[in-house]
């Protein structure tokens, strides 16, 4: 049922890429055994994302072609500064590990078929997508960790039980694609992180929500990606049963498109929602108030 979804899978929008490094002209030099970090690279839009990535001067790790205009790199302290220089440079920043959020317990949903028609995409460690509570309903949408192994253990699972599972899920009708951006032990990067959002963003079955139960510093990358895939329809939020409560909501109004939506209940604050403090472009905000 889910086999071109399944297939999408092997080909990422958010790709590891191979670029040479030629040390750019006029750059300080670097210290001979100083080694190369992790960055995220936010660029002020897809031209200028292609042209810093065409420049061939970097070492892209990855490069984001819907949630955000940009790319991860290894970098030296020498192209960090150069990159901040860049007009073409919106933001610059360490790429942070992340870890898991702990998740509500469950509550179960006293209905069997709410949600019907919305993707729930659980953004964790993984799903167990053959257990008979998602039916044929969840499939592996994508892996953004490279790390061997569809799932780990059953916190993934979890997550998605909580949002569309059977018997705990709030919209057990619902559609759970497995975005697996978290290794095993529930922590990972947040180039990972972005690259699960960068997929749904440009695969979403819509409509849809999705769930990101991941704690995380300010990050003016995550803040873009977040924003971007909002306007696209897909609201994100950290809690797994939100995420549920908006699949229902959604099954009635598939035209909705953000809490602020006026398709939306007033009282859409929407609890967990991630969302931008219009004061402060890289700061992340998490809502009070219940759907």
């Amino acid at each position: 049922m889910y086999a071109a979804a399944a297939l999408a899978t092997a080909v990422t929008t958010a790709a590891p890429v191979v670029a040479s490094v030629v040390a750019p002209a006029g750059a300080p030099a670097a210290a001979p055994d100083e080694p190369p970090r992790p960055y995220i690279v936010t660029a002020a839009g897809r031209a200028e994302a292609r042209a810093l990535v065409g420049d061939a001067r970097w070492r892209v790790r990855r490069y984001y072609t819907t949630a955000l205009p940009g790319f991860a790199a290894l970098l030296t302290s020498a192209e960090a500064a150069e990159l901040r220089a860049d007009p073409r440079v919106r933001a610059l920043e360490p790429d942070s590990r992340v870890r898991a959020l702990a998740l509500d317990p469950a509550k179960g949903s006293g209905s069997s078929t709410a949600g019907k028609g919305v993707t729930v995409y659980v953004l964790d460690t993984g799903v167990d997508v053959a257990r008979d509570e998602f039916g044929d309903r969840a499939w592996h949408a994508f892996d953004a960790t490279g790390v061997r192994g569809r799932f780990c253990g059953t916190r993934g699972t979890r997550a998605a039980s909580l949002a569309a599972g059977r018997a705990d899920g709030v919209a057990p009708g619902a559609r759970v694609g497995s975005v697996k951006v978290l290794g095993c032990d529930g922590s990972g990067q947040m180039s990972d992180v972005i690259a699960g959002l960068d997929w749904v963003r440009g695969h979403a079955r819509r409509p849809a929500v999705a769930a990101l139960p991941v704690a995380f510093g300010d990050s003016p990358a995550l803040a873009t990606a977040v924003r971007r895939l909002g306007k696209a329809g897909v609201v994100v939020t950290t809690s797994p049963r939100t995420a549920g409560t908006m699949a229902r909501h959604l099954e009635s109004r598939p035209s909705a498109n953000t809490p602020d939506d006026a398709t939306w209940p007033k009282s859409t604050a929407a609890r967990d929602v991630i969302r931008q403090n219009p004061s402060r472009s890289s700061n992340l905000l998490l809502h009070g108030g219940e759907l």
